[in-house]
């Protein structure tokens, strides 16, 4: 028996929920399972050996990484770089397919194309939905570039977190399984159980950038997740939750990875 994708697409479902009680306005649509996910490619010149694979915010779509500059400064930056801007809207969230899908019909390829490494980039709610599979699917992913994460709101959570001493603290003393209850606080607390216990500490394992404005509306989330990632993979810039933010991020993350060194320790 397979309970362990069965508590997954549970977690995802209960997860979906609350983000339906979170996320109101922007682009809603019901996917359609027997549609392909809608995604554009853009290959480098012969064949690429890193992926770039970019989830938009809740009120974005694929099309605004392009017209932001991102695909362009990817491969401008990182040589030899494919890029795939995903159509994940807020629809894949409602529904909690986001992770499954994103892997069966876009990292999952990928990995078979045989990409030597594949970067999740994610811009507010996109920062989720890559959490999303990396929770579902650990340890497929080189690395997650994350632009303002959307990793809740609730205060309450937030102030029992930091009594006890931080994300990770507070994640080890939590009981382990899926939380029973049916509301929007346990939805949160399920993520922060993941969150608190991010593989993401010196190297080799899964590399965890971020980039935010120090007046963006999502700080208190943000800022509690920075402190479980190491401090020279976080960038904090003058600015609210906007693109201006992001671009200028995703330049500086870009610019100071050392894209030589992580094309050795995962493929």
């Amino acid at each position: 028996m397979k309970l362990f994708p069965r508590r997954m697409k549970m977690i995802a479902l209960r997860i979906g929920a609350w983000i339906r009680n979170i996320f109101l306005g922007g682009f809603v649509s019901k996917p359609d399972p027997a549609k392909p996910l809608a995604a554009a490619w853009y290959y480098a010149p012969g064949r690429g050996q890193r992926l770039f694979v970019f989830l938009p915010g809740r009120r974005d779509r694929a099309s605004d990484f392009v017209r932001h500059g991102f695909v362009n400064m990817a491969q401008r930056i990182v040589s030899g770089s494919d890029c795939v801007a995903v159509d994940a809207t807020i629809g894949y969230y409602f529904d909690g397919s986001v992770a499954d899908r994103l892997h069966r019909e876009i990292i999952g390829p990928a990995r078979a194309f045989r990409y030597h490494e594949i970067w999740l980039v994610g811009v507010s709610m996109g920062g989720l939905g890559a959490f999303f599979h990396e929770r579902m699917h650990p340890g497929e992913i080189t690395g997650l570039i994350l632009l303002a994460p959307f990793v809740g709101e609730d205060r309450k959570l937030f102030t029992e977190i930091d009594v006890a001493g931080g994300p990770a603290a507070w994640a080890a003393a939590q009981p382990a399984g899926v939380l029973p209850e049916n509301n929007k606080a346990t939805y949160q607390r399920d993520l922060w159980r993941f969150l608190g216990r991010l593989p993401c500490g010196p190297e080799p394992g899964l590399q965890i950038w971020v980039a935010y404005g120090d007046h963006d509306r999502l700080l208190p989330g943000i800022l509690r997740l920075t402190t479980v990632i190491p401090s020279e993979r976080v960038f904090r810039l003058a600015g609210g939750h906007t693109w201006e933010v992001w671009t200028t991020g995703f330049d500086k993350i870009l610019a100071r990875i050392n894209w030589k060194a992580s094309m050795h320790h995962k493929s």
